[in-house]
C-alpha cells in the first residue's frame, strides 16, 4: 500500500472515530467506504470489526449508568445479534448498491419528518411493534457491510430521549451486534494474521480520537448535540445515494 493511501485511511478512521465519540455513531460510515475503495469492501468490514468491539465496549461502560433508561434494547439487541450472523455469512452475495439506496431513502424519510414535525417522537406503544424488525434488519446490515449506523441511528433518534440515553443506547447495541459478527469471522477463518494486525494497528488513531470526541459532546448541549446527529445522517444519506446511483 503507497504512503498516500495510508495516509488517507489512517485520517478517514481518525475522523470516524471523533465523530463516534461525539455522537455514538460514525466510525464505520466514514472509515469503511474509504478504506473499501483501496482494500476492497469484504477486507474493510473485516479489519473494522474488532475495533467495533472494543470502541463500544469502552463507550457502554461509560454510559453505562443511563442504560436503564433504554428502550427496547434487548428485543433490539437480540433480534439485531441474529441478523449480524445471517448478514456476515452473507458478506460476499448482498446486492451492496440496494443496500444502499433502502438505507438512504429511509435517512431521508426521517429527516422530512423531523423537519416537517419538529415536535415528532416515536411513542412506546408503537416501538414495541416497530424495534423487532428494525433490530433484525440493523443486525443483518451489520454483518453484511459493517454499517448499522445509519438505521439505528435514524430509529433511536426518533425516540427523542437524552442525550447520554441515546448514547448509553447506541453503542451497546453496536456491541451486540459487532460481537457475533467477529466471533463468525474468527470462526470462518476470515480473520490472517495480517487482517489482525491490520485491525489492531486501526486501533491507534482510535485511540487517540474517540477520547476527544466524547470530551466535545460532554459539554455540547442538547441541541448542539442533535444537530451534530442530524448532520451525520445527511452525510450517511449522501454516501448512500452515491454509492446507490454512482459507486
Amino acid at each position: 500500500m503507497e504512503g498516500v493511501e495510508l495516509l488517507v485511511i489512517v485520517v478517514a478512521i481518525f475522523v470516524g472515530a471523533f465523530m463516534k465519540g461525539m455522537t455514538g455513531t460514525g466510525l464505520p460510515q466514514i472509515a469503511i467506504p474509504i478504506m473499501a475503495i483501496f482494500l476492497g469492501v469484504e477486507r474493510a468490514v473485516i479489519v473494522m470489526a474488532i475495533p467495533g468491539v472494543l470502541t463500544n465496549a469502552w463507550m457502554v461502560w461509560r454510559y453505562r449508568h443511563h442504560l436503564r433508561f433504554g428502550r427496547d434494547l434487548w428485543v433490539l439487541g437480540a433480534l439485531g445479534m441474529g441478523g449480524a450472523v445471517l448478514g456476515t455469512f452473507g458478506l460476499t452475495t448482498f446486492d451492496a448498491r440496494a443496500l444502499a439506496g433502502i438505507l438512504a431513502g429511509m435517512i431521508i424519510v426521517s429527516l422530512v419528518v423531523r423537519f416537517a414535525h419538529p415536535g415528532f417522537r416515536l411513542e412506546p406503544a408503537v416501538s414495541r411493534y416497530t424495534s423487532p424488525p428494525v433490530g433484525a434488519a440493523a443486525g443483518l446490515l451489520q454483518g453484511a457491510t459493517g454499517i448499522s449506523g445509519p438505521l439505528m441511528t435514524v430509529y433511536l433518534h426518533s425516540f427523542r430521549q437524552r442525550k447520554e440515553v441515546f448514547m448509553a443506547s447506541i453503542v451497546t447495541l453496536f456491541l451486540l451486534f459487532a460481537i457475533p459478527q467477529t466471533t463468525v469471522l474468527f470462526a470462518t477463518g476470515s480473520y490472517t494474521p495480517n487482517r489482525i494486525a491490520e485491525s489492531l494497528l486501526a486501533l491507534v488513531p482510535i485511540a487517540v480520537a474517540l477520547p476527544l470526541g466524547n470530551r466535545l459532546s460532554d459539554r455540547l448541549s442538547a441541541r448542539a448535540f442533535d444537530g451534530c446527529v442530524v448532520a451525520v445522517l445527511v452525510a450517511s444519506a449522501a454516501k448512500l445515494l452515491y454509492d446507490a446511483f454512482v459507486g
